[in-house]
């Protein structure tokens, strides 16, 4: 990935981590999504007082760029306030593998520190596995991404 864009997504999850809902853990996390078209969405966490009902950055922006019509990324940012990288936890990896799946493509994922420090993976190399939609044999037509 080109340095610019990296660092613009980046710096697109920092704006998103600063309007997280976390009162209660006071951890904010935030998400900036690449779309293969070129879109950048953003997301956080919010948290919620019913235990387990909040929803993790990661799927907030995937939630956020499939209310928009964007269902094909070519990657995500996470970054939260701790200096090292914060990785995704199982159920986003899922979320997250769910639309690789969609795009016909590898994800990947950008996991950033607070001051900087920044670790690379992928979907599929964080959770090379993954159940989803085509595994299950759906029709995933209606969702296609245009091939450049």
């Amino acid at each position: 990935m080109d340095k610019k864009i990296l660092d613009k997504l980046i710096e697109a999850a920092k704006q998103g981590m600063k309007n997280s809902y976390s009162p209660i853990t006071k951890f904010p996390v935030g998400a900036a999504l690449l779309t293969d078209s070129g879109k950048i969405f953003v997301g956080c966490n919010v948290e919620s007082t019913i235990a387990g009902l909040g929803t993790c950055a990661e799927r907030c922006v995937i939630d956020n760029a499939v209310a928009n019509g964007e269902y094909c990324y070519n990657a995500i940012a996470i970054i939260s306030k701790l200096e090292e990288p914060v990785k995704p936890c199982g159920v986003c990896l899922q979320y997250i593998g769910e639309f690789a799946q969609v795009a016909d493509h590898d994800i990947e994922i950008i996991m950033a520190g607070i001051k900087g420090k920044v670790n690379k993976s992928s979907v599929y190399k964080m959770l090379p596995d993954t159940y989803g939609p085509r595994i299950a044999g759906l029709d995933l037509s209606k969702y296609e991404c245009k091939k450049k």
